[in-house]
């Protein structure tokens, strides 16, 4: 069931929201403004789909094209963002490039009416048919307008992921897969709100800060310092008054699963930039240590910016490619092992992601995440803790490393842990869907060393 909490929204004031100055700024765009964002949105998007399918993330590009073009203002960036990711996420039904097909794209998301997405829509001739906006409807509403405007039947759901999808998904037991494999594709369809993390102590101070800018939000009733945030805020502006941490809801689960305790010594083996280092620093009250290590040394140094007077001094970042002991002669109180994988569970969040993922990434990214449980699983002491995570839905990615770790490390056993979102037992696997919380999606396991 998706979370009921995210409708209580609570405005301290009535000032139109982010989402309400992006359409009013669209309304009053000048027709030669107009004009040439319509003019550069094919060829922009024609060289993301280039760069998605060499496997480069559609958001990168994005950037660098913006970089490359600094004329281009905060309303240039909204529209041309807007409609690359609303491409992606509808490209599935509409397949070939085109003036009419991007139009297509923006209205199936769009709340509201934007010049330029009228000039395409009659640049390709599609305006005859006097297509309005329909973001507001469900996915099976919009596939009807779809097929009006394409002259076609209503396309399938199904055809908005990859063809081999539905025989990688993981099924629970309980669910009828046909209507699984529906669910998690409707989930794809929207993107989830942006959730930051605040620590303990600062809680007040951001709610303050929140209020002073009108920006409506709702915590999280069972996760501490989760909050969800509505529309789309200035957060670079509001992270210079207040600390916070911009952080999915499921990456917050990862380490309420981990649980580590005050003084412990723990190894977060993929930290990347440090987002669940940070956490895990957090929940130890900042007493103990963590190794935090990634083969990407850009990655640690955004981490050692981050640690900086929030509980840096027990994080220690080293480079790390998986051939060497990189703590020699130390056990560990416990090991996070949040490994690389084919990133289904973000699909939502990224929809160029699901068309530059291919199905044999996912027998590679297995092999690789074996390697880095076997690798965690030496560091841990008896007693102690390894977690696995992984942000994807896959099967092969998920219960089948388990099970296959668990066969060759007879000395690790899955350990009960409540589930973070509904505080229902689990038998030491942990899933959450991407509906429950309006999250990404993510698998975790804990285990415990005997």
């Amino acid at each position: 069931m998706v979370w009921q909490e995210r409708k209580r929204v609570c405005q301290i004031t009535r000032l139109p929201t982010a989402g309400e100055w992006c359409r009013l700024k669209a309304m009053t765009l000048p027709p030669k403004a107009a004009r040439k964002q319509a003019e550069l949105a094919e060829p922009l998007i024609r060289q993301l789909e280039e760069a998605v399918s060499q496997g480069r993330p559609a958001d990168q590009t994005l950037r660098r094209y913006y970089r490359e073009h600094p004329e281009f203002g905060s309303r240039d960036r909204r529209f041309f963002s807007a409609l690359v990711f609303s491409w992606f996420r509808w490209r599935g039904w509409l397949a070939t490039l085109s003036p009419a097909h991007c139009a297509m794209a923006y209205l199936l998301d769009a709340a509201e009416p934007h010049p330029a997405a009228t000039l395409l829509a009659e640049q390709g001739g599609f305006n005859r048919l006097n297509p309005q906006p329909v973001g507001a409807l469900t996915v099976e509403e919009k596939a009807k307008h779809a097929g009006l405007w394409l002259d076609t039947p209503p396309p399938a759901i199904e055809r908005l992921v990859p063809s081999w999808f539905s025989t990688r998904v993981h099924v629970p037991d309980d669910t009828e897969p046909c209507v699984h494999r529906l669910r998690c594709i409707l989930a794809f369809q929207t993107r989830p709100p942006t959730w930051l993390r605040i620590e303990r102590g600062a809680q007040n101070q951001v709610s303050a800060a929140l209020a002073r800018h009108a920006i409506p939000v709702c915590s999280h009733p069972r996760i501490a310092g989760a909050i969800c945030l509505q529309g789309s805020p200035d957060l670079e502006r509001l992270s210079t008054e207040v600390p916070f941490e911009i952080q999915d809801l499921a990456s917050q689960c990862v380490g309420w699963i981990c649980a580590p305790a005050h003084g412990e010594h723990w190894w977060d083996v993929c930290a990347g930039a440090g987002g669940k280092s940070l956490h895990l620093a957090e929940l130890m009250e900042h007493a103990g240590t963590i190794l935090a290590t990634d083969v990407r040394s850009g990655s640690l140094e955004a981490l050692r910016k981050r640690a900086r007077g929030r509980g840096g001094n027990m994080i220690t970042c080293r480079g790390w490619d998986g051939t060497r002991d990189p703590a020699p002669d130390q056990c560990l109180d416990g090991v996070l092992i949040d490994a690389p994988c084919s990133g289904i569970g973000t699909w939502a969040r990224n929809p160029d992601a699901r068309w530059r993922t291919t199905e044999g990434d996912i027998a590679q990214r297995r092999i690789v995440q074996e390697q880095l449980l076997m690798a965690g699983a030496a560091k841990v002491r008896p007693g102690g803790r390894l977690v696995y995570a992984v942000c994807t839905l896959t099967e092969t990615e998920t219960q089948a490393v388990i099970g296959k770790f668990l066969g060759t490390r007879s000395d690790f056993q899955l350990e009960a842990t409540p589930h973070p979102l509904t505080n229902r037992a689990t038998y030491g696997q942990v899933w959450i869907w991407p509906w429950e919380a309006d999250s990404n999606g993510m698998f975790i396991a804990r285990m415990k060393r005997t």
